[in-house]
């Protein structure tokens, strides 16, 4: 019974969250209901957004993420939002989610447990999130400094070379190309320009083609062959990165493994087992639970450790 509970409790967060988020098809809601709840809604959202504590929560970097992953996919279903909205629906669906699994465990400490969760989860996510770009960003590395070689060889200026690969290269490179190009345009010096560049371009190799650069700017010296070896040592570095990965990833999930399953059961007991929610309101269960989570802490900071020193 307590199982069915809580796959109903999953159910009913993930019906909600579709729900919210305006995923209810036209066909079985009138456009009119449909208006008046998101308009409802949108009001909720800005009165929690409002909120002293929503602010700061919001003001980080990982809800930032948050927000800016979720608002698109919020627009591609007709509903448009800014940040600051979108992170308050998230908000709200986890507050949703933290009552129904309260709801399903019969006491607050499914509540607990879900706040636990969804602290632990935004930080990671957005961990996650920043590591794929960074290596997407590291493979389109290559490809800059071919198509910047290229262009410098063809007789284009400074401006019109990065122009070039801000119009001509995708993904967050192109779009850095794009800014630096529109500084150089606007009256911005090569060096301001190129310190904006380095600046958002955390990338193999980036230093060295900006320092480049404003010495070809100065001196009118060919570029090429500096790009184009470049571009061969970043593919290499690159090559070496996903190799180590490799041979790396089944230690960083065992560690993973290692660190998540016990606060992964301790939460599922906590609830689904009556018996366990009664042994941990007791000061000995709670003394037990802190020191496992206490040293389970400590030996991840020991692994981290060890793994940046081997790195």
């Amino acid at each position: 019974m307590e199982a069915l509970c809580l796959l109903m409790c999953a159910a009913g967060v993930g019906g909600a969250t579709w729900c919210l988020v305006g995923g209810v098809p036209g066909r079985h809601a009138s456009g009119w209901l449909r208006r008046t709840a998101q308009r409802q809604l949108r009001s909720l959202c800005l009165v929690m957004g409002g909120l002293p504590p929503a602010r700061r929560l919001f003001a980080s970097p990982a809800w930032q993420e948050v927000g800016d992953a979720v608002a698109p996919l919020l627009e591609r279903q007709g509903i448009e939002v800014d940040q600051d909205e979108a992170c308050s629906l998230v908000l709200l669906a986890s507050i949703v989610g933290c009552g129904l699994l309260a709801a399903a465990s019969q006491s607050l400490l499914g509540a607990v447990v879900g706040v636990l969760a969804v602290a632990v989860a935004v930080p990671l996510w957005d961990s996650s999130r920043r590591r794929a770009r960074q290596r997407a960003l590291v493979d389109e590395m290559p490809e800059v400094f071919r198509t910047l070689a290229m262009a410098l060889a063809s007789g284009e200026t400074l401006t019109q070379a990065i122009e070039y690969v801000g119009v001509h290269e995708q993904g967050h490179a192109g779009k850095a190309f794009a800014r630096s190009a529109l500084r150089l345009r606007c009256g911005s010096s090569t060096e301001e320009a190129m310190e904006g560049l380095a600046a958002e371009l955390d990338a193999p190799g980036v230093g060295l083609l900006t320092t480049a650069l404003i010495i070809s700017q100065r001196t009118g010296s060919p570029l090429r062959e500096l790009f184009q070896s470049s571009a061969r040592l970043v593919e290499r570095q690159g090559e070496l990165e996903r190799l180590l990965a490799v041979k790396t990833a089944q230690v960083r999930l065992s560690v993973r493994i290692v660190c998540l399953l016990p606060a992964v059961i301790v939460g599922v007991l906590s609830l689904i087992s009556v018996d366990f929610q009664h042994g941990l309101a007791t000061p000995a269960g709670t003394a037990s639970v802190l020191v496992a989570a206490t040293m389970d802490g400590l030996a991840l900071l020991a692994i981290r450790s060890i793994m940046r020193g081997v790195l």
